[in-house]
């Protein structure tokens, strides 16, 4: 049986509900985890603020993985491990791409998130707005891009249209709808955009890396297709209930959902009752 050093965890729909808080058991079994120590590492799309709110919330580690793998920080200590930063020129160029065609566009950074719709607020994140993008480069590195719109037609292209104009990006993430070509009554969408060669895989590795663990002593624990390169960078992988069926198939044990603290469960069985 591995000795488990060190554990990755996706947020939503994983560690807990979308937009939920975590349970009392939760934070009990990760407690008791960070005692017998073992780190359990926030692994999101999310920015690198939800991630660290959710981290304390959590009784986590001080590491946290966020903007599907393009940061890897410590936000005790103020450290970044890992940033893969994007392009000025590409997002100059989105942004103005979403102002001629009236798109939400996030942008994220260490601890700051960017909004370019007054009006809007996206997963219940604080954001600060902005209408000037060169006033936002000139002091934050962005990380990750997410561009939202309830136009179905317009979000199924752009990922293909992105290719050809932004070649040093790539979509990392999108709605279900989009990635399953199911349009959906009064939905919002969303594309996640990070620069290529970047996703919850690199994170893992950089931190692995940086960490001195090897890879067999890790876990790796999530519910979508964006999920799905932890597998492979780990020793042992789960899914839990609420999982796409790609993950589950790919993952070495499935556990209960996160509406019924599956993550809590599996790793009270496989890290803490030996």
């Amino acid at each position: 049986m591995n000795k488990y050093e060190i554990v990755f965890v996706d947020i939503d729909d994983t560690l807990n509900k979308s937009n939920e808080t975590v349970s009392n058991y939760t934070k009990n079994i990760m407690q008791k985890l960070k005692e017998k120590g073992i780190k359990v590492v926030v692994n999101t799309g999310r920015s690198a603020h939800y991630a660290i709110e959710k981290s304390k919330e959590a009784h986590l580690s001080d590491y946290i993985i966020s903007s599907n793998g393009a940061e890897v920080y410590n936000y005790k200590q103020k450290k970044i491990i890992y940033s893969k930063p994007i392009k000025i020129k590409d997002i100059k160029g989105i942004y103005k791409y979403c102002i001629e065609h009236d798109l939400t566009l996030i942008l994220n950074s260490l601890e700051k998130r960017f909004i370019n719709n007054k009006e809007y607020n996206y997963n219940n994140e604080p954001a600060i707005y902005f209408s000037d993008i060169d006033e936002v480069l000139k002091n934050n590195k962005i990380n990750q891009m997410v561009i939202l719109s309830s136009n179905y037609d317009r979000m199924l292209v752009l990922p293909s249209l992105f290719k050809e104009k932004f070649p040093s990006l790539k979509v990392i993430h999108s709605s279900i709808g989009l990635i399953e070509e199911k349009r959906e009554k009064n939905k919002e969408y969303y594309h996640d955009f990070v620069i290529e060669n970047t996703a919850k895989s690199t994170g893992i590795v950089e931190l692995l890396d940086y960490l001195n663990i090897d890879s067999q002593n890790a876990i790796a624990i999530g519910n979508g297709y964006d999920d799905l390169c932890m597998t492979d960078v780990v020793g042992t992988s789960i899914a839990v209930a609420n999982a796409n069926n790609l993950l589950k198939e790919s993952s070495t044990y499935l556990t209960d959902s996160a509406e019924n603290d599956g993550v809590a469960k599996i790793l009270e069985k496989l890290c803490l009752n030996k």
